[in-house]
């Protein structure tokens, strides 16, 4: 991976892209493609095409989402906690529930339910917290990219900034002398809540073959049976 590369990859795993919130990372998509794209633009529904040989009667549509699964603020109580349902800048928080110190014998061997975790950033207050954020707010994990040995990486939302990221290097790297295809890299939008941007675009590229790049798990690790999972 030359550096180019491996600093959008960074950059796409530190950017938030929330299913219905991906414009700021769809702007890092932009500024990394524009360099190579023979067309670049932005459809109605906030996905990203960029397309190589358009002129080509021959349409092959690679795509990779760019959002990831997030939170919403549904509720903020009168000591500035607040409650998620499932852009100004970052606010820094943590997620929160009873103490297990606290937990009676039973609940400690329960799964804890959305509704029984909060969000803390400080506020004493309600009046404090909404001065920050307001309901309906989109909330991420923290994000990151961290280097491990062997050429591996870990951060959230590798589901799907890896496709995302392949999808636009195969154009960056495609050997256009041979190319006959018109070949369109999408960055699309809000396939955690339904596929949607894959559809839209679909539309508008109109493409003869269609080719979606996603992650699945891993089975090289322990206790997991390969010839039952492949």
């Amino acid at each position: 991976m030359d550096t180019a590369a491996r600093e959008f990859f960074r950059q796409l795993l530190e950017t938030p892209s929330p299913s219905g919130y991906e414009s700021p990372l769809q702007a890092v998509v932009r500024s990394y493609v524009g360099s190579f794209a023979d067309v670049l633009r932005t459809d109605v529904h906030g996905n990203v095409i960029a397309a190589v040989n358009p002129d080509s009667p021959l349409r092959l549509m690679l795509a990779g989402h760019c959002d990831q699964i997030g939170l919403i603020v549904q509720h903020i109580d009168d000591d500035g906690f607040m409650y998620v349902w499932t852009q100004s800048g970052p606010v820094v928080g943590v997620i929160g529930r009873k103490p297990i110190h606290l937990l009676t014998e039973e609940e400690r061997k329960q799964v804890p339910k959305l509704k029984e975790l909060w969000l803390d950033i400080g506020a004493a207050n309600k009046e404090e917290a909404a001065e920050l954020v307001r309901i309906g707010d989109p909330v991420t994990l923290e994000l990151g990219c961290h280097e491990l040995r062997n050429q591996r990486a870990v951060g959230p939302a590798m589901d799907d900034k890896t496709g995302l990221w392949v999808v636009t290097e195969a154009v960056r790297r495609i050997d256009r002398s041979k190319l006959r295809w018109g070949v369109y890299a999408v960055s699309t939008v809000q396939e955690e809540v339904g596929l949607r941007g894959a559809r839209t675009s679909a539309f508008g590229i109109d493409p003869q073959v269609g080719v979606a790049v996603d992650v699945t798990f891993a089975t090289d690790s322990p206790g997991v049976e390969k010839k039952e999972e492949g």
